[in-house]
């Protein structure tokens, strides 16, 4: 397996920016109260200070059955602050193939008609979650002359979604809803909207007046259940917010009475556009808003009210200033990547060969069958998966947790701490180089942190060929020495998966289609496909769970 270093001081640590400083001096006004390690991220900490003692800002950082478990303590806080910020397109807006919808991310950015797709929210989750990469495999156009990376993109999304609806893997009764990254994950604010960077905005002065202008209402509810529901305050600002004012800075005596004639202070501040929430607010000295005054006002939490029903709650008038400080909507969604992911009941893969060649999806893939199971991935990738097969094998005897490319660097060390969360990944200290030392102290030893992610490389390869067998079993020309499903059989016989490849061998498409034949085409078919079924669920899906039980860390 592949080793792979996890970012960490060798012998000293480095000294702190001054942007650090001013990171962790605006972070210590925000109090968490315990409810979220999420909240106490800044640009300051490091990964293992965020992550390595509370596992609050996910709910899947333990290894667990693969139906999702009942969420209690900090796991129920992130499946509720999920259902929150969890927005996805309907299954109509995406069954219809559009090329359009994937160009245009070469850099990052979606194309018009993919920002006119719009997501809403969905609390309830039980989705499906769309996992692909935006750029073209390599030799796309010596596979397939006649046609586009992307006109066969957009064929296959519309296909498997189809055919994910019809094998039910989002939650009955309820509509389907797709996550789409350019749909579903709000673009960044700034440049430096990012968890491992900064998450705090602000902050912000401005009178309650002035506040009610852009800060939406509550939900109006008469029940406490959807009142308690609705914790974040969220804001969609597509042209941003300005605002200019001025405080009024009044001194006091001794005996608590306003000096005339304060000070004027001009405040003038912008909110960048794009999607925010509410992280903290205070009621702040102006005017007649004595120090003491403002400091007996409680303070405002996030995931404990809606802001406007804390204004209501103190009785604030309009003329009294506040001071606030956002958070990014899209930073708490990659924060909250895991459990989101989660919450979808089927995962719909666009595979091509250069799929898990990319962090991301690699890792979509790995959470996810170990979450939910591989028998709820849909793959969307058969109609030109058999001209390239060579092209899909070689993809698979190179997976890499360590090789694997991520569009944003500060991407990588939050998925790496994620899989070794999840998965029985070892790590060790080991010797990397030499630093020289004076005549007296000598050289120094330096050391890096190694993590192996064979674990993970396995389970995603061994679910991968299971998944792929499956799809060319139902897709099988049925004539006899003609077997699709034969190369996914012989790469797990090749890769040493020979349990896996015992189980792929009881795959008989040409004996079962025998056993299967009337005149009926469409029951034949059906009959077919229900054998197939029948042999993916008695022999494949356990040997897969004996995979993840034997990858997974133990509960």
């Amino acid at each position: 397996g592949k080793w792979s270093p996890i970012p960490a001081p060798h012998i000293t640590a480095a000294p702190r920016s001054p942007q650090h400083a001013m990171a962790a001096a605006l972070a210590a006004t925000v109090n968490s109260e315990g409810l979220d390690s999420t909240l106490k991220l800044d640009a300051s900490s490091t990964l293992k200070e965020n992550f390595g003692s509370s596992m609050a800002h996910d709910e899947t950082m333990k290894a667990g059955a693969v139906d999702v478990p009942e969420a209690s303590g900090d796991a129920l806080i992130a499946v509720r602050r999920c259902r929150e910020l969890l927005r996805t397109v309907p299954i109509e807006d995406l069954v219809t193939p559009n090329e359009e919808l994937w160009h245009g991310r070469a850099e990052g950015e979606a194309s018009s008609e993919a920002m006119d797709l719009q997501a809403e929210a969905d609390p309830e989750g039980g989705g499906l979650f769309l996992s692909h990469v935006w750029d073209e495999p390599f030799a796309w156009a010596e596979h397939f002359t006649a046609q586009s990376f992307t006109a066969a993109k957009a064929l296959q999304v519309s296909t498997a979604l189809q055919e994910a609806e019809r094998r039910q893997l989002h939650k009955e009764g309820s509509p389907v809803g797709v996550w789409v990254d350019f749909a579903s994950l709000p673009p960044p604010v700034s440049p430096s909207d990012h968890p491992l960077e900064q998450t705090i905005f602000g902050p912000y002065r401005l009178p309650v007046e002035e506040l009610k202008r852009f800060v939406p209402r509550a939900p109006l509810s008469t029940t406490q259940a959807t009142q308690e529901a609705s914790r974040y305050t969220l804001m969609h600002l597509p042209e941003g917010h300005s605002f200019t004012g001025t405080m009024r800075k009044t001194e006091w005596d001794d005996h608590g009475r306003p000096l005339q004639h304060p000070e004027l202070e001009e405040v003038s501040w912008s909110i960048p556009a794009g999607w925010h929430f509410i992280r903290h607010c205070r009621v702040i000295p102006e005017g007649f808003i004595s120090p003491w005054a403002a400091a007996e006002k409680p303070e405002y939490r996030p995931l404990t009210e809606q802001l406007r029903r804390w204004c209501a709650r103190l009785a604030l008038r309009e003329e009294v200033w506040l001071e606030f400080t956002l958070g990014s909507l899209r930073a708490e969604c990659l924060l909250l990547a895991d459990t989101m992911l989660t919450m979808h009941a089927g995962l719909v893969a666009v595979v091509g060969w250069n799929y898990f060649d990319r962090l991301w999806p690699l890792w979509e893939w790995a959470v996810f069958c170990a979450r939910r199971g591989a028998q709820r991935v849909q793959l969307a990738s058969d109609a030109f998966s058999k001209k390239a097969q060579v092209e899909y094998h070689r993809a698979l005897r190179r997976i890499s947790v360590v090789n694997a490319s991520c569009r944003d660097s500060r991407d990588r060390p939050i998925l790496l701490e994620a899989l070794e969360k999840l998965f029985h990944c070892r790590a060790s200290m080991e010797m990397v180089g030499f630093r020289t030392g004076d005549s007296e102290s000598g050289p120094t030893v330096l050391k890096e942190r190694m993590v192996d992610f064979s674990p993970v490389e396995r389970f995603v390869r061994v679910t991968a060929i299971a998944v792929f067998a499956r799809e060319a079993a139902l897709a099988n020309s049925r004539h006899l020495e003609k077997t699709d499903e034969t190369g996914w059989i012989a790469l797990a016989q090749e890769l040493g998966y020979d349990d896996l490849w015992n189980a792929l061998k009881k795959c008989k498409p040409w004996d079962w289609t025998d056993v299967v034949q009337t005149e009926d085409l469409v029951q034949t078919d059906l009959a077919y496909e229900a054998t197939v079924e029948a042999w993916w669920e008695d022999y494949v899906v356990p040997e897969l769970e004996r995979e993840r039980q034997r990858a997974l860390l133990p509960p």
